[in-house]
């Protein structure tokens, strides 16, 4: 490709400007530079003026910042203790549920006086029944001797089946 033609006249005046600018760019350059600096030994004398301010405005920072931390941790030690002891008691009374109460006690000396009652009545009607003498003699159909045997008296009637 073929480059138009630039007339000399105009390469002259390109050039001259190109110095211009260039010359322009590098004042300004250094005239920003020297300001930036200014500026930064400005920043810098003024952080050193307020680093002991910052610094305790940091360390007062930072206390308050340890107290609610150690509070809340406080609180929350609190809780767990609060919630293990909790825990600690509910599983003892499960384990240990402490003394029984009075109506179990009445059920069971009423079942060891049934049971009493039970075994004394089982002796009492599994005995053998004694056996009965047998008498080898007929009963004495005499009357005993002190009887009066009139016809009258009532011994005689009650004999008979009178009355």
């Amino acid at each position: 490709m073929n480059a138009p033609s630039i007339p000399t006249g105009t390469r002259e005046a390109l050039g001259r400007a190109r110095d211009q600018a260039g010359a322009a760019l590098s004042s300004s350059l250094s005239s920003l530079g020297g300001t930036v600096e200014e500026l930064a030994h400005e920043v810098a004398g003024k952080v050193e003026e307020n680093l002991p301010v910052l610094a305790e405005r940091a360390g007062r920072l930072a206390g308050q910042a340890e107290a609610v931390a150690g509070a809340a941790a406080a609180t929350a030690l609190e809780k767990l203790d609060e919630g293990v002891l909790t825990a600690r008691r509910e599983l003892a009374a499960r384990i240990d549920p402490g003394t029984p109460s009075p109506r179990r006690w009445w059920w069971i000396g009423a079942g060891l006086l049934l049971t009493a009652l039970s075994i004394a009545g089982w002796l009492v009607l599994s005995r053998r029944p004694q056996p009965v003498e047998q008498v080898t003699e007929p009963p004495a159909t005499n009357p005993p001797g002190d009887v009066d045997l009139d016809a009258g008296s009532p011994a005689a009637a009650a004999r008979n089946g009178h009355s």
